[in-house]
């Protein structure tokens, strides 16, 4: 191999293990189990339901871009709520909150979280869990 073809290999080495650092890092921090912590709490009762708040506080040390929170609520196998937060970049110690109504009828919330790590790897996690009350686990 000539020295400008060895160039080139360590150049495209080089680039490679850039653009993997930020996943590697992010994997780390997903190892020790405690990335974000997600605080809720009931803000204030209606006549056809409760006010919910709730706060994810990003403990990751790779930056999050294009974040985006959506919460559903379910009434019947329907959407019947939907509420969105996102924010452009989300830093270690930074907070998304959002509110949303839950009515005394829904069988249902998902939550869905979007993300991209270091604006290069698209992240999405969704959980659903049933609304006490309903006849389904809290």
């Amino acid at each position: 191999m000539n020295s400008s073809g060895l160039l080139l290999s360590l150049a495209s080495l080089l680039l490679v293990v850039l653009a993997l650092t930020p996943f590697i890092e992010f994997a780390g921090d997903l190892s020790n189990r405690n990335i974000v912590d997600i605080a809720w709490k009931p803000l204030e009762t209606e006549t056809q339901g409760v006010k919910v708040g709730l706060t994810l506080t990003y403990k990751g040390t790779v930056p999050l871009t294009d974040v985006n929170l959506r919460i559903e609520t379910f009434c019947g196998g329907k959407t019947c709520q939907s509420q969105e937060a996102s924010t452009k970049v989300l830093m270690r110690g930074e907070r998304l909150d959002i509110q949303f109504f839950v009515p005394f009828n829904a069988s249902s919330v998902r939550i869905s979280f979007e993300s991209k790590i270091a604006g290069l790897y698209t992240l999405k996690a969704v959980t659903e869990t049933g609304v006490p009350g309903y006849g389904f686990p809290g």
